[in-house]
């Protein structure tokens, strides 16, 4: 082999471990065949991580996370309705409530007033979302403790962030960061990786056309004051990314806005195609003549985003991993073990990919938020049930829904269903979802030790991991 392509002899069986698995999704193979080759690839990406992180927990943790993510790559190439997989990324709201009114938002003036949306107020408690994380967090790669709701407005939120690092997973949050008692510090000692600040203008004027009962230098002043926290700590995390939506009455200030990004320290600056908010307020318009594109003020992402793999090696969720570890997939299938397989050719990406929570534990199959005529909450996440909620009778519905549309109506009776999951009838974006392929390669391509550093067979075994 040319020098070139040299690779060790622990990189090259986990290659070809993901290719089989890879090659056993594309011949359809059944069921209990590919369960039993999984758990057979177990020995070499185990053997490869621990090669590359030097702990054989961490080893573990990634282990049952890439097999995890191969069986749900099966789960969506199959349109299965039961699903043995874990939902790859969790979106949860660590508190219902916003402290702002953005037009368009389940928080906005008209969209309170006239209750368009079922959303109540609630702040997300430690035992559900530790309950949560039990069932879930060893196999998902990435949680983002944000969606309709302000998640600063939590003070638990630093504490949900840490308990998330320790089952390995990745975390982000998006804030408007104006709230009036923001402890910096306790961010960047979460561990956090991202955060996304959410301003979209450069002076108070402009910025509070859309971002309604916002204070701008309220949210300049929280942001000095975490990149001053960053600092004194040592840390390069939380990456650090203004997001700039670009309507037509701010695009005037994309500029001044991004030299104030500058002077304030954040680490890149984006410029955002806003959804159309018209319905809710005529006056806004999304500026479709500006287009969407990154600034860096800081590079090495990559590279800060692998020194805070691990940030609380000695918090691990060592009993958690291991047992995760050491079951096999085959007896967890029980009764699952059909050879079956949809002929469909579409499935929504967000039913076999990720799963979201609201505050109250309300389970919803989307971002979306519920309302009259969208049937979206599937289940109740409650830290007593012990209850997959990702396996929920709409959940089997909604996929059968794609999978079989034919025997839709019979798996809607036998679940006891009155009325259509939302998901029936949706007319939205379904061809990807928030922990998707870009965000899967992220997450694999920052493991320490760079377990997929080969330039030929560590790109195949990314492409064939995370390209579905």
């Amino acid at each position: 082999m040319p020098e070139a392509l040299s690779i060790s002899a622990a990189e090259l069986r986990l290659t070809e471990a993901v290719a089989s698995l890879g090659e056993a999704v594309r011949s359809g193979v059944a069921l209990a065949a590919f369960l039993e080759l999984l758990d057979r690839s177990k020995p070499a990406l185990f053997e490869r991580f621990a090669d590359c992180l030097h702990s054989a927990v961490g080893a573990k943790g990634l282990t049952v996370k890439v097999m995890n993510l191969c069986l749900a790559r099966y789960h969506f190439s199959a349109r299965s309705v039961d699903v043995l997989a874990a939902p790859l990324g969790l979106v949860v709201d660590p508190i219902n409530n916003c402290n702002l009114a953005c037009p368009g938002c389940v928080h906005s003036a008209r969209s309170t007033e006239e209750k368009l949306f079922q959303w109540n107020s609630g702040m997300l408690s430690g035992a559900r979302f530790g309950a949560l994380l039990g069932r879930y967090g060893v196999s998902a790669l990435e949680i983002m403790l944000c969606n309709y709701g302000e998640p600063l407005m939590n003070p638990q939120t630093p504490s949900f962030i840490r308990l998330a690092r320790t089952y390995l997973m990745r975390t982000g949050l998006s804030t408007n960061m104006t709230v009036r008692r923001f402890d910096g510090r306790a961010y960047v000692d979460s561990g956090l990786d991202f955060m996304t600040l959410s301003l979209d203008g450069a002076t108070q004027a402009v910025y509070e056309k859309y971002r309604r009962k916002g204070d701008l230098e309220a949210a300049f002043q929280n942001i000095r004051n975490l990149v001053l926290a960053r600092r004194e700590s040592g840390r390069r995390t939380p990456i650090l990314s203004w997001q700039f939506l670009a309507f037509e009455h701010n695009a005037h200030e994309i500029d001044s806005a991004i030299q104030i990004a500058r002077e304030l320290g954040v680490d890149q600056f984006i410029v955002a195609t806003p959804f159309d908010v018209s319905w809710d307020d005529p006056d806004i318009h999304p500026a479709l003549n500006v287009e969407p594109r990154v600034i860096q003020f800081a590079g090495g992402s990559d590279r800060k985003l692998i020194d805070n793999w691990t940030p609380f090696p000695d918090e691990l969720r060592v009993t958690e991993i291991e047992e995760a570890f050491d079951r096999t997939w085959a007896s967890r299938a029980g009764n699952n073990s059909s050879s079956e397989r949809s002929a469909a050719t579409h499935a929504c990406h967000w039913l076999y990919k990720n799963l979201v929570m609201d505050a109250t534990g309300r389970v919803i199959p989307c971002c979306a938020a519920p309302k009259a005529g969208a049937d979206l909450v599937f289940d109740t996440f409650t830290e007593d049930t012990g209850r997959d909620s990702f396996n929920s009778p709409k959940y089997r519905a909604a996929r059968t829904a794609f999978a079989d549309p034919a025997g839709y109506s019979e798996e809607k009776a036998r679940a006891g269903l009155e009325s259509d999951p939302h998901c029936v009838n949706c007319e939205w974006n379904q061809e990807t979802a928030h922990t998707d392929s870009a965000q899967v390669e992220q997450y694999l391509r920052t493991v320490p030790g760079e377990p997929f550093d080969s330039e030929v067979y560590g790109t195949e075994a990314l492409r064939i991991l995370s390209r579905w």
